[in-house]
């Protein structure tokens, strides 16, 4: 599907195949997404430009990310979709900028096209491809800084089980309760993977459009540049926090590990005590179960509850021992 915005216009107007490469021309920003068979002919008879392949965009190498061809700068970034599903992922984007106009093309519907697209259809398309870059960008990194406050707040919710005695119901944190807690620290860890990877691509992107002769290169007037500097400082600054919340993952992992261990350690420390209790009254009755013809218990009326008492104060005694101890 093929939308373009107009300097000026209020949101976008959909392209049909029976358009002709003229629907294209004047649109300063050209946005494809899934695009179709007939769709990659159609822009490049308007403007010239090939539409990358899906195979091109997923390429990892950086010389496959950022290139120019044609008199056009080629960028591809990566952004984080799906997060509120169980299976969130990195989808690649590509940007094509050229003096004349912003071509995205794109395989899916991350949620700052949706709410630029939106501030368009309200305030009106700006009057050039580099104003529609920076409004596409600042709107990916808000969503990127909304990604990580999301995780810092799960980091906190995840910290507090792991570091409390008993579930919010009162009941002792049990093994499908471990097993949560590790699921989440791993979704957690997982998204934060995402977002890195996501501000590095867009690190190197705003990074490659600062340089003074690629802006000489794309006519970029010095208040855009400004701009673009702004954008880059704002994404290292999230790429900090994305570390530290990282690093607090890690400890968190470590800590609900540690938990676990603990956990196991007493359930063991159950068993090897109920062992060593239950111990010497074996051995009594092991003694006393011999059939030698000489035992003077034999003939005693009190052997049997002597025997009976022998084995339970044998089993007492280690008990109070364990007790006095504090290993119970």
């Amino acid at each position: 599907m093929i939308r373009t915005y107009r300097p000026g216009a209020r949101g976008a107007t959909e392209v049909m195949a029976s358009d002709g490469p003229e629907a294209l021309e004047g649109a300063v920003w050209i946005d494809i997404a899934d695009p179709l068979a007939y769709e990659g002919p159609l822009l490049q008879a308007a403007t010239g430009i090939e539409l990358p392949t899906r195979a091109d965009m997923v390429e990892i190498e950086a010389s496959s990310r950022i290139y120019r061809e044609g008199g056009a700068s080629f960028i591809t970034v990566l952004l984080v979709v799906g997060l509120d599903s169980d299976s969130p992922a990195s989808v690649p984007v590509s940007f094509i900028l050229t003096p004349e106009r912003l071509v995205t093309v794109r395989y899916s519907d991350p949620h700052p096209f949706r709410s630029f697209s939106t501030t368009c259809g309200r305030q009106g398309v700006p009057d050039s491809p580099m104003k529609v870059l920076i409004g596409i960008l600042d709107a990916i990194v808000d969503r990127t800084a909304d990604i990580l406050e999301r995780m810092a707040s799960d980091i906190d919710k995840v910290s507090g089980t792991v570091f409390a005695l008993r579930t919010p119901s009162g009941k002792r944190l049990s093994t499908d309760d471990l097993t949560d807690i590790l699921r989440r620290i791993g979704q957690i860890n997982l998204v934060l993977n995402k977002a890195h990877d996501s501000i590095q691509t867009l690190m190197r992107m705003a990074g490659y459009l600062a340089i003074p002769a690629r802006a000489a290169e794309l006519k970029t007037e010095k208040p855009l540049r400004e701009e673009l500097k702004s954008v880059l400082r704002d994404l290292q600054s999230i790429d900090q926090n994305a570390g530290y919340l990282s690093s607090n993952v890690s400890f968190l992992l470590d800590a609900a590990l540690g938990r676990i261990s603990i956990e196991q350690n007493a359930i063991i420390k159950i068993f090897s005590v109920g062992a060593v209790v239950f111990l010497p009254p074996t051995l009594v009755a092991s003694i006393y179960g011999m059939n030698f013809e000489i035992m003077p218990e034999l003939q005693w009326n009190l052997g049997y509850p002597f025997a009976l008492g022998l084995m339970v104060l044998s089993a007492i005694i280690p008990y109070l021992w364990f007790k006095r101890k504090g290993w119970l």
